[in-house]
């Protein structure tokens, strides 16, 4: 029992708190044996030593209540803060200190973890019933668009600088930042801007899932804003609409990231290549220190795909967003100034990556899309799950880079691209040239959960007219 109980809690709480990271069936085997498995065979080990050995015997008690104590604080910690050595130890340390109080009340100890299990798991059910009833029919398509065939078939990439601002918003507002060196490098290279472009949803998760399926979730209805959406990862990576007409098409498909960020929950790749392997991962990952050089991985691939269709997916986390948390930030104005520093780095890199890609590949159709604005103006990102105060930081987290490098001309297709949730059937009608399939364009509303100076739920911020309001999305659809 004492095994039991020690493992028992912290794989609850690591569940709670981290669910939307640990949905495969092998991470969950894992965390079974680790948390509950060994901690049990430890346990059941120390029984038999201590029958065959005196010292052991005599002092069995404060082993084991060391043992019950140390794995219970060490799995929490685990389930915090990832394998972390140095915290590691001082909880050890701890434990073994505390042995000496809390051996006399081992029994009390084991009673207060399965109590603390109980109620961890009582929270838990709430998101075990929203696993349960998730209903992936939001993905099915108004038509007949995932049967469409492409007239043109041009290689086609898709590069992602996560928390990018779009174009129109740089120059002005929270970020006041000349960029005209970018977009001169941008029109020099035959892309068109769309420099009033935004993203329906605030965050990489919701945006990119929205933008891949080709259609609105509302965050699945759930109005937490720090809460992941659920199975945002499996739509990104695993299967999609999009993903599913590039096959349909003869397209092969290559996942190029910087960070592990899209499989941290290791969902089933639907690409046919990705440069990051799950081998080289650890079961959970608590932060995205792990970096991979996506320009290296991005040649290799176009040199190894020299005799089909491509579509790459390529992403880096850069310029990125302001500071997540309140405890990491160092005010609005430094958050602002290290945004943008940034920014001049990403720059640098998207001049890089499209000078790599016309070496190689002139011809190609090229997609500079950001996930998301940088949220300057705000002193942390997550303060935007307060009702905004103004404009500015309405359209400072949404407001987003999109510039096309099309081999032909789309005007007669791409008069009405405004949202990320459009970007790909825009793409589709211009590489099919059937225009039938804008009829069924989604609306290019902005959406946003909020829990702080409005009533909890989800609001239309930005309307389709680009106007800044606060809108229920019950009363929007009114």
């Amino acid at each position: 029992m004492a095994g039991l109980s020690a493992g028992l809690y912290p794989l609850i709480y690591l569940y709670t708190s981290n669910h939307t990271l640990i949905t495969s069936w092998y991470q969950f085997l894992f965390l079974i044996l680790g948390f509950i498995g060994l901690p049990i065979m430890s346990f059941l080990g120390l029984c038999f030593v201590s029958k065959q050995i005196g010292i052991i015997r005599k002092y069995h008690l404060q082993i084991f209540s060391f043992l019950n104590v140390s794995v219970f604080a060490g799995l929490l910690v685990y389930s915090t803060y990832g394998f972390k050595k140095k915290i590691l130890l001082v909880v050890c340390l701890i434990a073994f200190a505390l042995t000496f109080v809390l051996f006399k009340y081992i029994k009390r100890v084991i009673q207060l973890q399965f109590i603390l299990a109980l109620v961890g798991l009582i929270f838990l059910v709430p998101t075990l019933y929203r696993y349960f009833s998730y209903d992936d029919k939001w993905l099915s398509q108004p038509d007949k668009i995932e049967a469409v065939k492409f007239k043109k078939k041009p290689n086609i990439y898709l590069i992602q600088p996560d928390g990018y601002v779009g174009l129109s918003e740089l120059p002005r507002g929270n970020y006041s930042q000349d960029n005209s060196d970018f977009s001169k490098f941008l029109s020099e290279n035959n892309f068109k801007v769309y420099p009033n472009f935004r993203s329906n949803y605030f965050s990489t998760l919701s945006s990119n899932s929205s933008m891949f399926a080709m259609k609105h979730h509302y965050y699945n209805g759930t109005a937490n804003i720090n809460k992941e959406l659920l199975y945002a990862r499996d739509v990104i990576v695993s299967e999609n609409p999009v993903l599913s007409i590039f096959k349909t098409n003869g397209y092969a498909t290559s996942l190029i990231l910087e960070k592990p960020y899209l499989l941290a929950n290791r969902p089933k790749l639907g690409y046919d290549y990705c440069n990051i392997s799950y081998d080289d991962l650890p079961i959970i990952i608590k932060d995205v220190g792990f970096k991979r050089d996506v320009n290296s991985a991005l040649e290799t691939a176009i040199k190894s795909n020299r005799k089909e269709n491509n579509f790459y997916f390529v992403e880096r986390i850069i310029p990125g967003h302001i500071s997540t948390w309140k405890s990491s930030s160092e005010g609005k104005d430094l958050e602002r100034e290290k945004y943008l520093n940034r920014l001049k780095e990403a720059n640098l890199w998207l001049k890089g990556t499209i000078s790599l890609i016309n070496k190689y590949d002139s011809d190609a159709l090229i997609i500079i899309a950001a996930d998301h604005g940088g949220f300057v103006g705000y002193d942390y990102s997550t303060q935007s799950s307060e009702k905004p105060k103004n404009r500015d930081n309405t359209f400072s987290m949404f407001s987003s880079l999109l510039a096309i490098k099309w081999p032909e001309n789309p005007n007669q297709y791409d008069k009405d691209l405004k949202t990320s949730v459009n970007l790909f059937r825009t793409l589709f009608t211009y590489l099919s040239e059937d225009k039938s399939l804008l009829r069924n364009l989604q609306d290019d509303r902005s959406y946003l959960a909020v829990d702080k100076n409005a009533p909890l739920g989800i609001y239309v911020v930005i309307d389709e007219n680009d106007n800044a309001v606060f809108k229920t999305l019950e009363s929007s659809e009114k």
